[in-house]
């Protein structure tokens, strides 16, 4: 049982500490947590706190309860093993995930449902849902236990929905608290002990090998410390343990940020963003609650510009390019960007940054209500978000930002790769009136066996086949990540009102001996409507000969116009004019490609030569205007 879980693993001095922004020693948290197991907010007994809260998010409750109505009249999800099974047997995800996902949807609705109205309407069907899930065969994804060890009891291991299930669990003990049964807490109590709770607290306070992402620059830090530290809190009865567990998380949870670069920019794409900073923000809340305010692992030198990313990376009309695994067409969170600049003084307004957890779910009950600070208030300049552009200086990725009048923007990206990345260095996305018209195709729909394993850069998706970058030689670019260890790429850049270049040089990112450059130069002028140029120039080895492929992308409709144009057609009624030019003859080649769910289109402008330099020039224009370029204009 967590109450008498072995003491004699913990070894913490009274001035072993971890800093933040200051330094928080074990006794400082000792004196301000709560002398028993409290999770987030108060218990849904607590009807004196609670009621107001409640009473001011009518739609919400009446859903709630809607839902738990719902399933009173169904049985709880079954659990098949056949099912989850099927990751190993042919690498299909997403038939398991479902079956626990609608497991734990279905225990969740019921727990809120409960605790909103407190009158044991849905105790009983919540109960037995609460035993079956807390005893089903496992907690851990399939994907996560590939050789099934978890499966077959041969270990333990705490991933992304096992931390998930974990603070819904302790979640649950703390805010019904006496009114489950023996029986069930008992079960929930056991379960947590040697699945997740005591494995995690041996590897916090004890002399285990701790998990591999305790100490990775993954959202996986992020997200399993904030599961973890719900169940932690919530479940583990002794205070010293429990106050030595979270100095150690308090101190492991930093490496998360190191999945950002110094300059703020994301590295695993917006999409992990929203998932990893989002489950950060709602452990930085529970830490700030925990401790009274002693805690705020905001306050950072660093998370004030990751905290911003949301106004920093956007184009207009909140539009980011969608690099790496992200979906395209995906956003910040706004309810994430809401909390973060409450935490910062640039907002009056504060949203919960996370729901898919139950303490999330009470956050964005409580929060807009209370307008709560359980840190104090942070400052950040965040004069940049206002700019015209922005420029990443480490990560190399420019955003250009037109004018009231002028209709395009863009962000050009060079570098800033790590997990999730894509062979993409030299990508872009191309925004027209507020829709991205050209570039990156985005990330899977879905992910399988494949997605992360040897076959990943198959997929022209991932690879840089499918990318708005060259193809030099018939070689495409090697691993991105593997090739920024090694190669510091650079970003030349000029700004003015009207017009401004972005330029580097991308031939370290090809395993081609015979290649000594090749320069991409990127112009985005606001004059007029505005028109982008995308400039590439190669230079082989004295001796070698060009054999020189520039791609862009259309993600609407592409239909050429003639041999050096075409347009780009996109169902809002958008149209792009794209131009081509060159130094020498060449070919254009279109291709409809579709990978993971995502079907997009890949235009090849080829040229051959027996020279040692040559000239590709895409331009991109409104659609109401014309190629008939001046000469000295084509290849500036």
């Amino acid at each position: 049982m967590l109450n008498i879980l072995r003491l004699d693993l913990l070894e913490v001095r009274s001035d072993a500490f971890t800093c933040v922004a200051v330094c928080v020693t074990f006794d400082d948290v000792l004196a301000v947590l709560s002398d028993d197991p409290q999770g987030y907010a108060m218990p849904c007994s607590n009807r004196t706190f609670w009621q107001p809260i409640l009473d001011a998010n009518g739609k919400a409750v009446a859903a709630a309860r809607a839902d738990g109505r719902k399933h009173m009249n169904h049985t709880f999800p079954l659990w098949r093993d056949d099912t989850y099974l099927l990751y190993s047997l042919n690498g299909d995800r997403a038939a398991g995930e479902t079956m626990m996902a609608k497991r734990h949807e279905f225990a969740r609705d019921l727990l809120l449902a409960e605790c909103y109205d407190m009158n044991g309407e849905f105790l009983s069907k919540l109960e037995d849902s609460l035993v079956s899930y807390a005893t089903q065969r496992t907690w851990v994804l399939a994907a996560h236990d590939p050789k099934l060890d978890v499966f077959y009891g041969r270990s333990v291991f705490i991933d992304l929905n096992a931390a998930l299930v974990s603070s819904f669990f302790g979640s649950a003990l703390y805010m019904l608290g006496d009114a489950l049964s023996l029986e069930t807490t008992t079960a929930i109590r056991d379960a947590l002990d040697a699945r997740t709770v005591g494995p995690q607290l041996d590897r916090l306070v004890g002399s285990a090998i701790p998990f591999w992402w305790q100490l990775d620059a993954s959202n996986w830090n992020a997200v399993c410390f904030n599961g973890m530290t719900s169940a932690i809190l919530t479940a583990v009865d002794d205070k010293q343990v429990r106050a030595a567990a979270l100095v150690a998380i308090i101190d492991q949870s930093q490496a998360y940020l190191g999945s950002f670069f110094d300059d703020g920019y994301g590295a695993e794409g917006v999409g992990y963003y929203n998932y990893g900073f989002e489950e950060f923000a709602e452990l930085r809340e529970k830490v700030c609650d925990a401790t009274q305010g002693t805690v705020d692992l905001f306050d950072n030198a660093n998370v004030g510009t990751i905290a911003h990313l949301s106004q920093l990376l956007v184009m207009r009309n909140q539009n980011v390019a969608s690099f790496g695994d992200a979906h395209a067409g995906l956003r910040f969170s706004y309810p994430l960007t809401q909390y973060s600049l409450y935490a910062y003084g640039d907002s009056k307004m504060v949203a919960a940054p996370n729901t898919r957890s139950v303490p999330g779910k009470l956050m964005s009950l409580l929060l807009p209500v209370t307008m709560k600070r359980s840190c104090p208030e942070l400052y950040f300049d965040s004069r940049g978000s206002v700019q015209l552009r922005h420029v990443f200086e480490q990560s190399k990725i420019a955003v250009f930002r037109g004018t009231d009048a002028s209709l395009f923007d863009m962000t050009f990206k060079v570098a800033g790769n790590g997990g999730h990345s894509h062979n993409d260095m030299g990508s872009y996305s191309i925004a027209f009136n507020n829709t991205i018209v050209l570039g990156d195709a985005g990330g899977p729909l879905y992910y399988d066996a494949q997605s992360f394993g040897t076959k990943r850069y198959k997929s022209p998706l991932i690879n840089s086949y499918g990318h708005p970058v060259p193809v030099v030689a018939n070689k495409n670019q090697s691993e991105a990540a593997a090739v920024q260890k090694k190669h510091k790429f650079t970003l030349a850049t000029t700004f003015s009102a009207l017009e401004d270049t972005a330029t580097t040089d991308l031939a370290a990112a090809y395993a081609e001996p015979a290649l000594k450059r090749l320069q991409r130069k990127v112009t985005f002028s606001r004059s007029g409507l505005g028109h982008i140029s995308i400039d590439d120039t190669v230079e082989m080895q004295p001796g070698a000969s060009v054999n020189f492929e520039t791609v862009f992308t259309p993600l609407g409709a592409w239909t050429s116009t003639g041999a050096n144009s075409g347009l780009v057609r996109m169902k809002s009624g958008d149209t792009v004019l794209v131009c081509i030019d060159a130094s020498a003859p060449f070919s254009v080649q279109s291709q409809v490609l579709s990978s993971y769910n995502v079907t997009w289109t890949r235009v090849g402008v080829k040229v051959a030569s027996a020279k040692q330099t040559e000239h590709i020039k895409v331009k991109v224009l409104p659609g109401s205007a014309t190629c008939a370029l001046r000469t000295d204009e084509q290849l500036s």
